[in-house]
């Protein structure tokens, strides 16, 4: 904020003082006819600190340039105090208009911005700074981690208080107080349901001293859905100092996920979504209302905690819905602009209200999970143009699966296929939450690459060079989050060609990647290329790299006549791409087994069955067979490790009675089936025999 002009600052500390003593007292000549215009706030609010390490921190010059005025060479900020310079400090303008920022240490009474050549120093600006009187913050925190959506929400805004049936929660305060001492304070926290039930803590403010504390919450109700939380410090005499009140979902009968399958539901949001109209006027509308009540949402649950998301409010594009609250999609088919216009991107987020999207769950076994999303991709008028597309993915317990892509599309539409994406919450800063390590490329011949965001070319360039070898990503969706995000394809040799750059903002780099409100859930905005103030309104998204239209060589392709979306008869092209994806802790050399298992599925001699060559069982990482007795027995050859490999038996005769690998029998939990699909959780590092023995159904359950 711009601070008044004020000549003296009772509010000074004996520091100051002290550092004046030491100064010299500043000469000026007369200010240049130029009006910069120069502020002292407490930082960026998109730059750390974040949270509580903000009350107290260091504040910050901000220096705006007059747009088209040349900047002059050597501009510095000279911090005074009672008029004796206590510090000076370089400033470098950059942007349009040019801004720069500038830390400082202490604050002054005082800022100066001067131009300086030898000899003299100019005066272009002059500002009072009055520190203020009083900082707090205070963050609400279960005392154990639930994962949001085992909780059935998702992406609860930042700074809201999520709480299951009987968990418990602790409050963390800081303040400070520059004007006054409050030697003798409290603070209180209590929820709105239950004014009566308060817990509080001692929390001594002497003047010009940071102090934090720690305390546990009352009880939260056991019958409301939605309470908040208040928080209060006062001054011994009981004068509320400062206020603060909290967001809060209370969950009593959480959904009850299958240690892995598929369920489909409607997840939880308590925040209205945000509606841009055309003028910029910004709206609301009840997120419960927002789409056709015969829609739900997938969850996929995986036995390492991992949860894959089809989301209504991400138009149905999936992603892995982290732990700690953020979440990571691998993109979408997203078109080149037709030639016949269009208004936007055309890609499938914008079907907010999801006119064409639609997601089945098609298989949820103990052995396989299927579930399919199709769509078309529109405008942002919700025009499409006839092409469609369909995304299968095929999940096992051992918490990998495959992306299988595919396109109906016309021959003269190009699409790009790949891209990560990171959502973050409401009320979220990208660089609270993401990681600067955010993505690491494993060569399938063991180099390994690290890229650390912002990613600057003249800094990482050499990083992101392809070397004609397949790579593994692996992308990390949390400074916190234990479990990372997978995504391998066998053939594609070229590192993604776009790694976004970050945004910058009075003078400084605010996101490590290019970031947007339009996407998820909010609607009404076309794409943009800086940051706004809706961040508070709506969960945003945070493009990493992309492929763009790099496109590795699909499984197949085709072209026929057909119907296209529209209805009209036409010349089609169908292609089909298939990827290896996770949400997994392996390292770096368990991830290089998982790439070549994929890549180079094992050698398999069999008896008591025959193999069929289904070119697309590969898409669905297994291997099919049909069963021509009641024992099948298969030579397993790895090439040259082979996985946790899946068995499609066709004609299965009954129920399994018995697994031998090696000739040792597996433990029920070693392997899974379901009458056709049969998952192993071993790894094959040389030639092995399966030995499979079925029976009728009531000789046992079998698995």
């Amino acid at each position: 904020m711009k601070l008044p002009l004020r000549r003296h600052n009772r509010l000074a500390l004996a520091l100051y003082l002290a550092l004046a003593a030491c100064g010299e007292t500043v000469a000026t000549e007369p200010r240049a006819p130029i009006s910069p215009q120069i502020h002292v706030d407490r930082g960026h609010p998109w730059r750390s600190p974040f949270g509580l390490d903000r009350v107290g921190a260091p504040p910050e010059v901000l220096v705006q340039w007059p747009e088209g005025d040349p900047v002059p060479p050597g501009l510095v900020a000279a911090g005074l105090v009672n008029g004796t310079q206590i510090f000076r400090l370089p400033v470098v303008l950059s942007g349009t208009p040019p801004t720069g920022r500038v830390k400082l240490d202490l604050w002054p009474m005082e800022m100066v911005l001067l131009t300086e050549s030898p000899g003299q120093s100019v005066e272009l600006a002059r500002v009072a700074v009055e520190p203020p009187p009083f900082e707090a913050e205070a963050v609400a925190n279960p005392a154990s981690r639930i994962h949001p959506v085992d909780l059935g929400t998702i992406l609860v805004p930042s700074g809201w208080l999520l709480l299951g049936d009987g968990q418990q929660a602790f409050l963390e305060a800081a303040a400070l107080s520059r004007a006054f001492d409050h030697r003798n304070s409290i603070a209180l926290a209590w929820f709105e349901s239950a004014p009566g039930a308060k817990t509080s803590i001692p929390m001594s403010l002497a003047k010009g001293c940071r102090a934090q504390a720690r305390w546990p919450l009352p009880p939260a109700s056991t019958t409301l859905d939605c309470d908040t939380l208040h928080v209060s410090i006062q001054n011994a005499n009981g004068s509320e100092l400062w206020h603060k009140t909290i967001p809060t979902m209370l969950v009593h009968r959480p959904p009850q996920w299958p240690r892995f399958g598929a369920s489909a539901l409607k997840l939880r949001y308590d925040a209205p979504i945000s509606v841009r109209a055309a003028d910029g006027e910004l709206s609301s509308i009840n997120y419960d209302d927002a789409w056709d009540a015969e829609l739900d949402d997938v969850v996929v649950a995986l036995p390492n905690g991992a949860r894959f998301v089809f989301w209504r409010g991400s138009s149905y594009v999936p992603f892995w819905a982290g732990r700690c609250n953020t979440g990571l999609s691998y993109e979408w088919a997203e078109t080149s602009p037709p030639a016949d216009g269009f208004d936007d991107c055309v890609e499938p987020l914008m079907d907010k209200e999801l006119r064409y999207g639609r997601v089945e769950i098609v298989e949820s076994t103990p052995s396989r999970v299927h579930a399919r999303w199709s769509y078309q991709s529109c405008d942002f008028q919700y025009k499409v143009w006839g092409d469609t597309a369909v995304e299968d993915y095929y999940f096992y317990p051992d918490g990998f699966g495959t992306r299988v892509l595919t396109i109906q599309r016309a021959a003269t539409s190009d699409y790009e296929l790949s891209e990560f994406i990171i959502l973050t919450p409401q009320a979220t800063y990208p660089f609270s939450v993401l990681p600067a390590n955010l993505v690491d490329v494993l060569f399938l011949d063991g180099e390994k690459r690290q890229l650390h965001f912002p990613f600057f070319p003249q800094e990482q360039g050499e990083k992101a060079e392809s070397r004609g070898i397949p790579a593994v990503y692996r992308v990390r969706l949390h400074k916190d989050e234990p479990l990372a995000a997978v995504y391998f394809h066998p053939e594609h040799t070229e590192l993604p060609p776009a790694i976004f750059a970050p945004f910058s903002d009075q003078g400084v780099v605010v996101t490590p990647t290019y970031w947007g409100s339009h996407w998820p859930l909010a609607r009404g905005k076309t794409t943009g290329w800086s940051i706004d103030d809706r961040v508070h309104l709506t969960p945003c998204h945070n493009s990493v790299m992309s492929w763009a239209r790099s496109r590795p060589t699909p499984l197949w392709s085709l072209q026929r006549e057909t119907l296209d979306s529209l209805g009209r008869l036409r010349p089609m092209i169908v292609e089909r791409w298939a990827w290896l994806i996770g949400m997994t802790d392996s390292d770096d050399g368990r991830l290089l087994q998982w790439a070549q298992s994929f890549a180079q599925p094992p050698l398999i001699e069999v008896e008591g069955a025959r193999l069929e060559s289904e070119p697309d069982a590969f898409q669905r990482r297994a291997i099919w067979l049909t069963a021509e007795s009641d024992t099948v027995t298969m030579r397993v050859k790895p090439a040259p490790v082979c996985v946790n490999p899946v068995f499609e038996l066709s004609n299965a005769p009954g129920v399994i009675r018995r697994v031998e690998l090696a000739g040792q029998p597996l433990a029920a939990e070693q392997y899974a089936w379901d009458g056709r699909t049969l998952w192993l959780d071993a790894t094959l590092s040389q030639p092995q025999v399966l030995r499979l023995e079925f029976g009728s159904a009531h000789e046992g359950e079998g698995r």
